[in-house]
């Protein structure tokens, strides 16, 4: 009922868990309508369009939405969790050189039976910015403050605190790959500590092969590190993903398998499933 839940909701807006450690980011999809990527954007620039998508400063406006499934939460284990993430990506430009590029990132939550708690939830809200240079070089980076909000929907999901600090993100694009890493680190700036703090280091590294005809092969971490409690989670997500056509509209769908490393106590443990379908508006 949980995952139906979730796929209900992301079908709805497409038409188309947290622990003290942990910064707050369908397999059925439609096929009504549904265009090959050739038949949209022909051979490289489809390819072209899916390799902008691996770079997280692209001058590209995206809109993603990522499902994941989580096991093992809670002091006994035996606990359950669900969410839904919404993180558009939208760059500004600023001038003929520079790019600001905006990403918050919000987390629709359902935890199931986590230490006799059941419930859906909203957790912190995270919003990245970064300035870049708009060329052509094959490294790309960018740099520029993050802020977190306190968790919208109470202890459960996430710390009472604010966090602000600074993210960066480099990278090197020589097609068909992209190798790279983001990072960012937030303090609390105010706030009950309650239900763990702000005081957190994020590390993203990435690697994506994108071939000829659209599809990506994609392998990154999304590991945090509480000050704090001084615990760390390494979660390790593989997503193979294939740009298409919804209409006019560039889409593309993912689908792949987490499996956490390492985790906090009472975190997610073992193998999780990841799912996504992402908007793109190219200029």
């Amino acid at each position: 009922m949980k995952i139906r839940f979730f796929l209900s909701l992301a079908t709805c807006l497409a038409l188309p868990l947290n622990t003290i450690a942990q910064p707050a980011g369908s397999p059925s999809m439609p096929t009504g309508g549904l265009k090959p990527a050739s038949s949209a954007a022909s051979g490289s620039s489809a390819s072209d369009l899916a390799a902008k998508l691996t770079n997280p400063v692209a001058d590209l406006i995206s809109v993603p939405l990522q499902f994941n499934s989580y096991q093992g939460l809670g002091a006994d284990g035996k606990g359950k969790g669900y969410d839904l993430v919404f993180q558009p990506v939208v760059p500004l430009k600023l001038n003929q050189d520079w790019n600001y590029i905006v990403r918050p990132v919000a987390t629709l939550g359902i935890l199931d039976n986590v230490d006799g708690y059941s419930g859906t939830g909203v957790g912190p809200v995270v919003i990245e910015t970064f300035l870049s240079p708009n060329n052509n070089d094959k490294f790309i980076w960018g740099i520029g403050p993050v802020v977190s909000t306190p968790s919208l929907s109470g202890d459960n999901f996430g710390t009472r605190q604010t966090g602000l600090g600074v993210t960066g993100v480099g990278l090197y694009m020589s097609k068909p790959w992209t190798v790279g890493l983001l990072a960012y680190n937030t303090w609390d700036v105010g706030g009950s500590s309650v239900a763990g703090t702000a005081n957190n280091t994020y590390w993203q590294p990435f690697v994506s092969y994108v071939t000829e005809n659209a599809w990506t092969f994609s392998l990154n971490t999304q590991s945090s590190f509480n000050w704090d409690a001084r615990r760390a989670q390494n979660p390790l997500n593989f997503t193979v993903s294939k740009l298409s056509k919804i209409g006019d509209m560039p889409v593309s769908y993912s689908l792949g398998t987490r499996y956490f490393a390492t985790s906090v106590p009472d975190g997610p443990t073992g193998w999780g499933v990841r799912a996504g379908i992402t908007f793109l508006f190219p200029d």
